[in-house]
């Protein structure tokens, strides 16, 4: 049978995540996994750049990390008690860091949630989970929110 020591758990800081994180601890604790959250921050250089100065620029880039990293610890502690957690933050596109956090990292599954977009929306904004499931060699394991089921 395969174990689970390490499960990969991305999460958006700009968007609820209790409602898979919740899975994510209850997977941890059943098989004595560690957590890795991680936050992708997409590079938005291309919109302000231009416009801001680098200090403002750097500026902005460390204030979004520190950001980030107070957010993925509130996690945490509100949601991952008793839970071995680590907390990962990487520049890039959210599907290309997940991807390769899957290839070059000892994980053994992913659990992250999806966002509910259908037709338009779907199209216009791409879903970062479809692109981890169809391309991850590890299972994946994704979480609908319960607006979802509506």
């Amino acid at each position: 049978m395969r174990t689970l020591n390490n499960i990969l758990v991305p999460v958006d800081v700009m968007e609820p995540s209790g409602f898979f994180i919740e899975y994510a601890k209850m997977m941890a604790e059943k098989f004595g996994a560690k957590i890795t959250l991680l936050y992708a921050r997409p590079p938005l250089d291309r919109f302000y750049d231009v416009y801001l100065t680098d200090d403002v620029v750097a500026k902005l880039k460390s204030d979004a990390k520190e950001r980030a990293l107070v957010e993925l610890n509130e996690i945490a502690e509100r949601q991952l008690q008793g839970i071995d957690v680590s907390i990962k933050i990487r520049r890039g596109q959210p599907q290309d860091m997940i991807l390769e956090m899957t290839e070059k990292g000892d994980y053994d599954m992913v659990i992250m949630g999806t966002h509910c977009r259908r037709g338009v929306e779907r199209v216009l904004f791409g879903s970062v989970a479809s692109r981890v499931v169809r391309h991850s060699t590890l299972p994946v394991l994704t979480i609908h929110p319960d607006e979802c089921k509506r």
